[in-house]
């Protein structure tokens, strides 16, 4: 026997009349093989530096998507935010905004503080670029918007449409086709009858249609398509009655096929300007 395998030998009694210490070794020797195991399985996969800075400073407040936490806002739908310029942005970074508890990242240094403002721009649905890829054929969605699809019955968009519904001049501002063809297919509901038309006849003799937009116990207050206000008094209601059918429709789906919904999108999106770049700085605001 070689004076190698005496050795050999020797240790593994060593380790044998100790039994702590042959666990913690059989331990360690099966530890290190399953690291090795991975190691050789896990494909090494590329890191987004932005997201890895965003996750480590902003997240825990913003949340992994900037759409708000409960320590800070929205940062990836608002439009405040979203519509500020890169510059704007990046002087927000570095300076904070302590009255809301904000603190300054200027420590960061200002590749990472690009690095932030730029994935910043992809969770707000806009990319890197700062531009939107649009899905289909704005002009095409403007012809649904204003006839086929009756969107403008109730939206307005840049002064034009109907009062009963939000304004979407800038609505898709900030948001991924997705969701707005979420928005579009699978929109959401609202409690009570708070977007369900209400028509109401009063003792004498007038009618009126429209969305509840305030009541009190003593009057009722209407808005029509229009966009006028009606005050009624509660006492001189004959007929109040809640139309069952929200005021979005539900039915786009099987109404408008995939193209249609498509250019739908793209109109929302190059009047929201979302198919112009950000700003980045002051002068292209201008």
């Amino acid at each position: 026997m070689s004076l190698q395998q005496k050795r050999r030998v020797a240790e593994r009694k060593t380790l044998c009349d100790d039994p702590l210490r042959y666990l913690i070794a059989c331990c360690l020797g099966v530890a290190f093989a399953t690291a090795s195991h991975a190691q050789q399985k896990t494909p090494n996969k590329a890191v987004n530096p932005a997201a890895a800075v965003f996750g480590s400073n902003c997240a825990v407040c913003h949340g992994s998507d900037g759409r708000g936490g409960e320590r800070a806002p929205n940062i990836a739908t608002k439009r405040e935010i979203v519509n500020l310029s890169d510059a704007q942005l990046t002087a927000i970074l570095n300076k904070g905004v302590l009255a809301s508890g904000m603190p300054p990242f200027s420590y960061l240094g200002d590749e990472k503080i690009k690095q932030l403002v730029e994935y910043l721009r992809e969770l707000q649905g806009v990319g890197g670029s700062g531009q939107m890829q649009l899905p289909g054929d704005p002009a095409e969605g403007e012809k649904i918007f204003f006839a086929e699809g009756s969107c403008s019955n109730c939206h307005m968009i840049h002064g034009k449409g109907g009062f009963l519904g939000e304004d979407l001049s800038t609505y898709a501002r900030g948001r991924s086709s997705a969701a707005l063809r979420t928005a579009i297919i699978h929109p959401p509901g609202s409690p009570g009858d708070a977007d369900h038309i209400v028509d109401i006849q009063t003792t004498d003799g007038n009618s009126y249609s429209g969305l509840i937009r305030s009541r009190d116990n003593f009057n009722i207050v209407l808005q029509s398509n229009n966009g006028a206000y009606h005050s009624v008094v509660r006492d001189r209601i004959q007929k109040m009655s809640i139309s069952s059918q929200p005021l979005m429709p539900q039915d786009y789906a099987t109404k408008l096929d995939e193209k249609k919904i498509n250019d739908l999108i793209s109109y929302l999106l190059k009047s929201s300007g979302s198919d112009k770049p950000i700003a980045k700085n002051e002068e292209d605001r201008k």
